[in-house]
């Protein structure tokens, strides 16, 4: 004849059955959140790859802009890419808020690191004398005070002439550069802006900087349409500003 359990024992079978509710629970809630934690990190991680892929292909504006871009576009929520290697690599870190279990955050961020290469400079026109030469004759300083040599200021006043003529306002705010003022600038702003002493094309007395505003501007637009009439071309895709002068001093 079976016994009958006393009511301390039913009790006792009903806290056992409870804590293994809820331990099952918790167990769920940890596997729930290692597997959210492990695809928001994936998905993370391949925002990064493809913020390299972009990076490596090269375009028409900076590295960093295009690897950025790239990355928000595909869920990170931060982005910071700084170069390495004495600038011949990028190094893109991500993160994204943590996701949720619940409501509540499976911690604080997820976070992904990954690298790329710098591309090569994508070069418009000429090659020019550098590296490793330094213009040395005499300068001559033109609206918004950049120095250039005696036939490129020429050519510059000419085309500054033009400009005008059409309702547009040329501004060059940098010219020649001797090796201190390259090696104060490249201290300043580092590989990705700045070429190293020695290497820049502002070395050559042929080269400005103009205040075009950004890429597609009105200044940019009549500068790409008429500047290689004149003899004058965007040295480098990237940089909408820095123009130089192909038929050299």
């Amino acid at each position: 004849m079976q016994r009958r359990r006393t009511p301390a024992e039913r009790g006792s079978t009903s806290i056992l059955a409870l804590g293994i509710l809820v331990g099952a629970a918790f167990l769920v809630a940890i596997v729930a959140s290692l597997g959210g934690s492990y695809v928001a990190h994936a998905e993370l991680q391949q925002a990064a790859d493809l913020s390299v892929a972009v990076i490596e292909r090269g375009g028409a504006d900076s590295p960093q802009l295009r690897g950025e871009r790239m990355a928000r576009a595909n869920g990170a929520g931060r982005v910071r890419i700084d170069t390495i290697e004495d600038g011949a690599r990028l190094r893109i870190r991500v993160a994204a808020p943590a996701p949720r279990l619940f409501g509540v955050p499976a911690g604080l961020q997820v976070r992904a690191v990954a690298y790329a290469d710098m591309p090569a400079p994508a070069l418009v026109g000429d090659g020019g004398p550098n590296p490793p030469g330094v213009y040395a004759g005499s300068l001559e300083v033109v609206d918004g005070g950049a120095r250039l040599c005696p036939r490129v200021a020429r050519a510059y006043r000419a085309i500054d002439t033009a400009a005008g003529g059409d309702g547009i306002t040329l501004w060059a705010t940098s010219g020649f550069r001797g090796w201190a003022e390259q090696a104060a600038l490249y201290a300043q702003l580092g590989p990705v802006i700045a070429a190293p002493p020695g290497t820049s094309r502002h070395h050559d007395a042929t080269e400005l900087d103009i205040a075009v505003g950004p890429a597609g501007s009105a200044v940019h637009r009549w500068l790409t349409t008429n500047g290689p009439t004149h003899g004058w071309v965007q040295r480098y895709s990237w940089e909408p500003w820095h123009w130089g002068y192909v038929r050299g001093c």
